[in-house]
């Protein structure tokens, strides 16, 4: 924060919004483009300098319903026009679980709005946020049972939700889906003493990633082949579990040693695959 004709105004580069008695994690997200809030008379010109890059991150729950207030006033003073006000990250979730609807009308992105959904360590959480990989990084999850799935935050806050079946047991390990955490600078879940990287999730569900993941890669194992290695592999598969096309016929495939397939083939590998024909050459 810097002070201007006697009164104090929000940087326009501060990116992290601290609400409040924040100053140890203020530090680590660096204190050049963070403001640490603790008086409610500075959230209005906060909430006025603040664009759709910023991140609010709340380390105590009351301070939740005094910045929405403070958002849905000025949202009124500007006749309903929306202001971009960024994403909202809460280290302490909601205690009025009628404010999450208000809370997602009012911030892009909002994260750990609920008791169990469970967070990095501070210090590690501070890391990811200001790290410029911080996509392909989580910062936390919740486990559904009803549903049987893993809703993941990414260190953009972005969310995405997978099956729990991704999870199989390797070996004597078993998922233990009532331990889940995130660790590791968000490199890595942990199911009690199963382990999953955020590599392994985001290769299995986004696209993007794996691109760039295989950037590198391909430039020496280009192909439909290749592709179709990975992708089996991914899948858990033989080259026996292809109904209709023989493992020797997979093999030649996979070495391209064989035009690349279309058809009724190139059906058949994306039905065992379950992913559409074009999809193959994505991974």
């Amino acid at each position: 924060m810097r002070k201007t004709s006697g009164r104090h105004e929000i940087d326009s580069a501060v990116r992290f919004f601290v609400l409040d008695h924040g100053t140890r994690f203020s530090k680590q997200l660096g204190l050049s483009r963070t403001c640490s809030i603790s008086r409610l008379s500075l959230l209005d010109g906060a909430l006025l300098r603040s664009s759709k890059e910023s991140l609010w991150i709340v380390m105590r729950a009351a301070w939740t319903e005094r910045l929405l207030g403070a958002a849905t006033s000025l949202s009124l003073q500007r006749h309903g026009r929306r202001h971009a006000f960024g994403d909202l990250l809460m280290l302490q979730p909601t205690p009025h679980n009628e404010s999450i609807p208000s809370l997602h009308s009012c911030f892009r992105r909002v994260v750990g709005e609920v008791p169990s959904f469970k967070l990095l360590p501070l210090d590690q959480l501070a890391e990811v946020l200001v790290s410029e990989s911080r996509r392909d990084l989580f910062i936390g999850g919740i486990v559904d049972r009803n549903s049987k799935t893993l809703t993941l935050a990414r260190g953009d806050l972005e969310t995405l939700t997978v099956p729990l079946a991704l999870f199989r047991a390797a070996g004597p390990s078993q998922p233990d889906f009532d331990r889940f955490a995130v660790d590791d600078y968000g490199y890595a879940l942990r199911f009690g003493d199963y382990e999953a990287s955020a590599h392994f999730v985001l290769y299995a569900v986004d696209p993007d990633y794996r691109r760039k993941a295989n950037a590198t890669r391909r430039s020496d194992e280009q192909g439909f082949g290749p592709s179709l290695r990975r992708l089996r592999l991914l899948r858990g598969l033989g080259r026996n579990d292809f109904p209709g096309i023989t493992a020797k016929t997979i093999a030649r495939i996979e070495r391209g040693e064989t035009e690349e397939p279309h058809g009724s083939t190139l059906n058949k590998l994306a039905a065992a695959l379950n992913v559409e024909p074009g999809e193959i050459e994505t991974y």
